[in-house]
């Protein structure tokens, strides 16, 4: 039973070890599962949706209730009259003066209306309010496509530096490999030295060279281990993912296609921007602020029912109402001319930042895409390089072991191409992110 238990647990550290050694596509999911900034864009995308919700409201009737009730320390009412004779007459108005006769009428005291209770309840449904209703629904829907243009810029962006940490990771793990490589043959060759030390053949200054070139490595090894290890914990913070010792990626900088693979016209492009798609949104917001600004000063009109309950003079009632309002703002008209002009130099400002952003935004197309070109050259030559630094490495190693050049010189043909090797991995690394930047230039989805 022991053995089998082990076996699971060895089993479970194999598949999880398996498990943190991701692709490109999978850190880009767990990016976007887990990204806080792309978290809070969602919130306020989700938020967006509430407020269109609450503005579609506004086409239903609004109902309210209210209940007052009242007690007073004396009454409101207080009638109070003098006793009196009321004259007795036939009904012919001719005799009263004449009359003969008088009813006693007594004083008379009335007190009462100390307390009232009451409660109303309407439904008012608007029937025109100068469009006013129609136009916020408007603005509601087009602050939520805002919204998720921002949403969609985040996102974009969230994978662009996703791409940056993951190509950069590919790269100093290529750059360990081509480092072990370099110092294997430094090994060997000191061995080699070595070999010649004890038999008399070279002197000890040789040997200390060879060391002082493995003590190199060494604390080269030492940094890009440091420095792989913070760009691993940097990256699983971007990802959302605890930090493990295993994490790693699975690709290589051996796939490399040239510019115009990607290659975009940046009038088509320009369409395909959030930035652009967010630019004509705020003229469009302009134009509907000016609409709500003519409604305001148009007539409203609006009808309701209502119910009311009226218990006071220790009596009790309930009326129904039916009833209408127009409005008509009058004094607005002279400040909301004013307004009106305001809104039309808004919206000419509005269209002006289109036109001159739209510029900016092609411009930065351009810039990319000679950046991703520059970045392709850089390859080319840094493979020339690659090529002459081996071939020169190559001839000293056999006229080394010819005996006809020094071993310093061997040294320093083996640092040139190791530094040459190291140039290539950090151009195509640049190529591979400079990819990246420009699709996020030309609105391409990189998911």
């Amino acid at each position: 039973m022991k053995k089998l238990n082990i076996v699971v647990i060895l089993l479970f550290i194999s598949v999880t070890s398996i498990s943190q050694t991701l692709t490109l596509q999978e850190c880009k999911e767990l990016a976007l599962e887990n990204n806080k900034v792309l978290k809070k864009s969602q919130l306020k995308l989700d938020a967006s949706e509430k407020i269109k919700k609450n503005a579609f409201t506004n086409y239903f009737p609004t109902i309210s209730a209210s209940a007052t009730a009242f007690k007073s320390s004396k009454d409101f009412l207080d009638i109070k009259t003098d006793a009196m004779d009321l004259p007795v007459y036939d009904g012919n108005l001719a005799n009263l003066s004449t009359a003969t006769q008088f009813a006693y009428v007594p004083p008379i005291s009335i007190q009462t209306l100390d307390y009232a209770n009451t409660a109303m309840v309407t439904a008012v449904q608007p029937l025109y309010a100068g469009g006013r209703i129609r136009i916020g629904n408007k603005l509601a829907e087009l602050n939520g496509e805002v919204t998720q243009s921002q949403y969609n810029l985040t996102k974009s962006e969230i994978l662009v530096t996703t791409e940056d940490y993951y190509w950069n990771l590919v790269a100093l793990n290529e750059k360990i490999i081509t480092l072990k490589n370099y110092e294997k043959l430094l090994k060997e060759l000191q061995k080699e030295v070595g070999d010649f030390y004890d038999a008399g053949l070279v002197k000890k200054s040789d040997l200390l060279k060879v060391q002082l070139e493995l003590n190199k490595i060494e604390g080269n090894k030492l940094k890009l281990t440091n420095g792989t290890e913070i760009l691993k914990m940097a990256f699983s913070q971007h990802l959302g993912k605890p930090y493990t010792e295993n994490f790693n990626v699975k690709d290589s900088l051996t796939t490399i296609l040239p510019p115009q693979n990607y290659y975009a016209e940046t009038g088509v492009a320009l369409k395909n921007r959030e930035e652009f798609k967010m630019l004509n949104k705020a003229v469009e917001a302009e134009e509907l602020q000016k609409k709500m600004t003519n409604g305001e000063l148009l007539p409203q009109l609006a009808v309701g029912v209502g119910g009311m309950y009226l218990d006071m003079i220790d009596q009790d009632n309930t009326y129904g109402l039916a009833f209408a309002t127009v409005s008509i703002p009058i004094s607005n008209w002279w400040g909301g001319i004013y307004k009106k002009q305001e809104h039309k130099i808004k919206i000419d400002i509005a269209k002006n930042n289109l036109a001159q952003n739209s510029e900016l935004l092609q411009l930065q197309m351009s810039k990319t895409f000679r950046d991703l070109m520059e970045a392709y050259k850089q390859i080319e030559i840094a493979q020339t390089s690659v090529n002459q630094a081996v071939e020169y490495q190559k001839e000293m190693e056999d006229n080394y072991d010819a005996g006809i050049t020094s071993l310093s010189d061997l040294l320093e043909a083996r640092a040139i191409s190791q530094e040459a090797k190291d140039a290539f991995i950090d151009s195509k690394t640049t190529y591979k992110i400079t990819i990246a930047n420009y699709l996020l230039a030309i609105g391409e989805t990189q998911f």
